[in-house]
């Protein structure tokens, strides 16, 4: 520090001593970050060494906290590969951190020469102890928005709310009630069902009372069936039953549940509505839709905008394709559960279509049929 001698020397001391405690001030934000990593869906493989993730550097400043869901494959070596960042609470900084932690993580595989495609990593960063509620800054302007919206300002709180998720900072209790604000929002149901299903991972139980919790769950089991996402409407309705005082939401779905159940088994293509969003809420990033279908055989249809290819991931095979309409593929049963992705720009849309079970039927003796005879010519 330069020495001025119009500045008494207390003041200067003062001073030093202003900017001493914001470094530390930082430096114990920094320090206080800690991480809850849940892994699942990684089939046989067990894990050797999986260190946490990096706080990022330039949120150090505000202190937020984040949430990633990425997917991975493990190689025959053991290696994570290939990441996808599926979900997030939203921004670069924590999906870079994860993908940049994957490259250390290995597995001990199934089986030698044989890649599992299938895991899914949830990764939860909380840099703020004890911080389990909204602070007053952020009930303030939380107030004003609920007032636009109530004043039916709907535009004027869209934009606040893009203001406040842009400045960031916020725990995830905050994040929580933005995502909330977004599904309240959204102009489209798919804008909705992707703000609710965040908000559903992003919470905590603090953040989301069980009645709370069961309300939102109604929300996107509607708002899924609606869009002909079945299989995960499904999963929803068994997420709802496991939760304390769900009798009374779960008696009101029951009877649409078991229509769905029967759509599953029935003869009929079952159509669901996709549309292509951005995990990270921002320009960069890459932007996907993904699934977990229940029949194996499936195509698309109305495309509309850039939609440009897909991959399935499942249990122990994946494959790779350009999506084109008027065309099938079929996962074969003995790949196990899978998961598809599909990529192309922001904002574009297209028809998931789940083939009958017959056609899955004919599809998987054609492919055994195929396989067979591949062996056939080998011996």
């Amino acid at each position: 520090m330069r020495f001025n001698p119009g500045i008494p020397a207390r003041r200067l001391a003062l001073r030093a001593l202003l900017a001493l405690i914001a470094v530390v001030g930082q430096t114990s934000v920094a320090n206080a970050q800690t991480y809850l990593i849940d892994v699942s869906n990684v089939g046989d493989a067990v894990v050797i060494e999986q260190a946490k993730p990096g706080y990022p550097r330039g949120l150090v400043p505000v202190g937020q906290d984040g949430w990633v869901r990425m997917h991975f494959v493990i190689t025959a070596n053991g290696v994570a590969v290939d990441p996808i960042i599926i979900d997030s609470s939203g921004g670069t900084p924590f999906e870079a951190e994860a993908t940049q932690s994957a490259r250390t993580w290995r597995f001990a595989p199934a089986a030698p020469d044989a890649e599992l495609p299938n895991n899914l990593v949830n990764i939860r960063t909380r840099i703020r102890r004890g911080m389990n509620t909204p602070g007053l800054d952020f009930m303030r302007v939380y107030n004003s928005i609920i007032k636009k919206i109530s004043a039916e300002r709907i535009d004027a709180a869209r934009d606040k709310v893009d203001q406040v998720q842009g400045k960031g900072g916020w725990n995830l209790y905050e994040s929580t009630l933005l995502w909330m604000l977004n599904g309240r929002l959204a102009a489209s149901a798919a804008g909705k069902l992707e703000a609710y299903q965040r908000a559903l991972s992003i919470s905590t139980q603090r953040s989301l009372s069980n009645k709370d919790r069961l309300q939102l769950l109604g929300k996107i089991f509607g708002l899924q069936d609606e869009a002909g996402h079945f299989a995960a409407a499904l999963r929803t309705f068994a997420r709802l039953n496991r939760i304390d005082e769900s009798s009374e939401v779960a008696a009101e779905l029951a009877p649409r549940a078991a229509e769905i159940e029967a759509l599953l088994s029935s003869d009929a293509a079952l159509a669901a509505r996709a549309t292509i969003y951005n995990p990270c809420n921002c320009e960069a990033g890459q932007a996907l839709w993904y699934y977990r279908p229940a029949r194996r055989t499936f195509s698309f249809a109305n495309l509309n905008g850039n939609v440009e290819r897909f991959e399935a991931r499942c249990d122990n095979h994946r494959i790779r394709d350009a999506v084109a309409a008027g065309k099938s593929w079929t996962l074969a049963p003995e790949w196990g559960n899978c998961r598809v992705f599909v990529f192309g720009d922001d904002g574009s849309s297209f028809d998931f279509v789940e083939q009958p079970i017959e056609a899955d039927k004919q599809n998987a003796d054609e492919a055994a049929v195929a396989r067979n005879h591949v062996l056939d010519r080998r011996n």
